[in-house]
């Protein structure tokens, strides 16, 4: 947590849209993903991964620092240890940067998985539209099915166990196995990392409350001036128009003021591809991979 101003004082130097660029990504999946980040010359770098899978984020600059040198830093990175340069999380202005700086040396490929979707915060609030038909039945059914039954509440300290109770109703759920799942569990750690440091992170969120039980939350923050994200958003998906109701209620009560929301990738699941599609996204952060090209 003694890290989140020098990082921070990185993401502020300008205006980024993506989620690798707030200090809350990377503490709350700092253990899942083996996060760690360096400082050089008012160059910061950020690497993830296991073994000979390890990638790094482009280099985070401060004003009149060497971008070509951070790149050059990585280089002996992995060829010192024998592995194969990889970068991803290359936004299109970081993919230019390093295609212009030498054109023949690398393949830079989009990763459509994790392109990040982002919202317009009063499309998510009137759903005006036939384009938003199916999602404002799905909240009116649930409006009229539960009226006098359900509440919005903000998420504060004394709910937090209660959160991880309805994350744990979400995890039995689609941990069909029983075997457990390591990319749920890590997301459950993330989840838990959060509430542990709440304050200190600035952490907004809110709930849906049943029959005195919580049923789904969401978490955010402000990502910069005029964008919140949603990272992390779990609801009991045997409740019709529940996933409607907790989206809509939280960017009403915590995110009005914003004009997009981020609620970043869809990790190639096709489920939740289709669910992020049809909210109708403003715009994406794409995202590339950037390699060696191979002579």
């Amino acid at each position: 947590m003694e890290d989140k101003a020098i990082l921070d004082d990185y993401f502020h130097q300008k205006r980024y849209e993506q989620a690798d660029a707030t200090f809350m990504t990377l503490f709350a999946w700092q253990y899942p993903y083996e996060i760690q980040w360096a400082e050089e010359d008012n160059v910061l770098y950020i690497r993830s991964g296991r073994g000979k899978k390890q990638f790094w984020l482009p280099p985070f600059t401060k004003k009149d620092a060497d971008f070509v040198k951070g790149i050059a830093r990585m280089h002996e990175w992995f060829d010192a240890r024998g592995y194969q340069f990889l970068m991803k999380g290359v936004v299109p202005e970081a993919a230019k940067r390093i295609h212009d700086l030498c054109p023949d040396c690398y393949d830079i490929t989009p990763d459509r998985d994790n392109y990040e979707y982002v919202y317009l915060t009063q499309d998510l609030i009137n759903l005006s539209g036939k384009k938003f038909r199916q999602k404002k039945n799905n909240l009116n059914h649930f409006r009229n099915q539960y009226i006098g039954n359900w509440e919005y509440v903000p998420i504060t300290e004394k709910i937090f166990g209660e959160c991880l109770d309805a994350e744990k109703t979400w995890y039995d759920q689609h941990d069909t196995d029983g075997e457990g799942d390591e990319e749920l569990l890590g997301e459950r750690h993330a989840i838990e990392t959060v509430f542990n440091n709440w304050d200190a992170l600035q952490a907004v969120g809110g709930a849906i409350r049943m029959y005195n039980k919580i049923v789904a939350f969401s978490i955010g923050e402000m990502l910069n001036d005029d964008t919140a994200i949603i990272h992390f958003e779990k609801s009991d998906p045997t409740i019709r128009g529940l996933y409607q109701i907790i989206n809509h209620e939280f960017v009403v009560h915590a995110w009005s003021h914003t004009t997009y929301i981020n609620r970043e990738e869809d990790m190639g699941i096709p489920g939740l591809r289709h669910s992020k599609e049809s909210y109708n996204p403003h715009h994406y952060v794409e995202k590339f991979d950037v390699t060696l090209r191979q002579k």
